[in-house]
């Protein structure tokens, strides 16, 4: 890996002011330091540590950073990924690499895309979005402030000043603060088809998402990534489920955050959301001509999760 960075980067010896290799826990060796010295970089500062036990963290992994002076911009830097490794580090990249992996997840609602997105990008040290959360979060703002939900154009400007952020834990923040389950009503629940159909407010939202995926490394979920907000992403996947099974799950859910509903109130519902969604005249619900269809109807989520990264293995084998 070292020999590869400094050919990659074009770095020469003189330039290098220090390396560092971190290791995971796991790993019951000696620093590799000892790599530096064999390919003859006999002058450069080394440091080698140990890294803390973190929970979901990756495993078996060695890391190492090379810090050099020779006034190029980071933009520039090739960052180097053997074995499938993929970055920790996603604003440190300005580039769309692998290591960097970029994955679209989309389906109609309570296929579990949220769950399952989740899922990947804790495995793979990747951020994650779901954007559907940023529609939802203008349907609440507009239900709490009486705004006409008929009105597009006041919607779009309501969205347009809204400033969406991910914190470090992933977390969808509006305005610097986190968003919960107020917008996970069935009022929001009813209202955010509408809200997310007007062309003006959903140009809005896609642009927002995007420059949140601008540094790369990001899991996102919805109902148009690989068709219209990440339509370069080289991992795209398409959820299905019996919409009576998604039904049962949103269910699940619904009363968790204690609201009395009722299941065949739900299939409806689902049934008359996915029809909305797929009938929409501005991105509509449906996979990207290169996604891959995974049917979740019978399927745990781990079962579906360690197929998505069987895929997304594959793929990275065929680049």
């Amino acid at each position: 890996m070292l020999a590869l960075i400094m050919k990659e980067n074009a770095v020469r010896e003189s330039e290098i002011v220090n390396i560092i290799f971190t290791a995971t826990p796991d790993i019951n060796a000696a620093f590799p330091a000892e790599a530096a010295r064999a390919i003859g970089l006999s002058a450069v500062p080394l440091l080698g540590a140990q890294e803390i036990e973190v929970v979901g963290a990756p495993r078996l992994c060695v890391r190492v950073v090379v810090f050099v002076d020779n006034g190029r911009h980071r933009d520039s830097v090739k960052h180097i990924y053997l074995r499938g490794a993929v970055g920790l580090r996603p604003d440190l990249v300005g580039v769309q690499t692998f290591g960097m992996l970029n994955v679209a997840i989309d389906g109609p609602a309570g296929a579990g895309k949220s769950t399952v997105a989740k899922g990947i990008a804790l495995r793979m040290g990747l951020r994650y979005l779901d954007t559907g959360a940023m529609y939802r979060a203008v349907t609440w703002l507009a239900l709490s402030q009486g705004v006409d939900l008929q009105d597009a154009a006041i919607l779009s400007r309501l969205a347009r000043e809204m400033i969406f952020d991910l914190n470090a834990d992933s977390q969808l923040t509006l305005d610097g603060r986190v968003l919960g389950n107020e917008i996970r009503t069935p009022l929001v629940n009813v209202s955010v088809s509408l809200v997310s159909s007007y062309e003006e407010l959903r140009e809005v939202i896609v642009e927002k998402q995007r420059k949140l995926a601008l540094r790369g490394g990001i899991v996102m979920d919805g109902r148009d990534i690989g068709t219209t907000v990440l339509k370069d992403a080289p991992v795209k996947i398409f959820l299905v489920a019996d919409p009576r099974e998604r039904a049962r799950r949103r269910l699940v859910e619904l009363r968790a955050l204690g609201h009395d509903v009722d299941l065949e109130a739900v299939v409806l519902q689902i049934e008359q959301r996915d029809y909305f969604d797929s009938h929409r005249a501005v991105s509509p619900l449906r996979p990207a001509s290169d996604a891959v269809i995974v049917d979740t109807t019978n399927l745990e989520v781990e079962m579906v999760i360690s197929h998505i990264l069987d895929i997304i293995a594959r793929k990275k084998d065929a680049i």
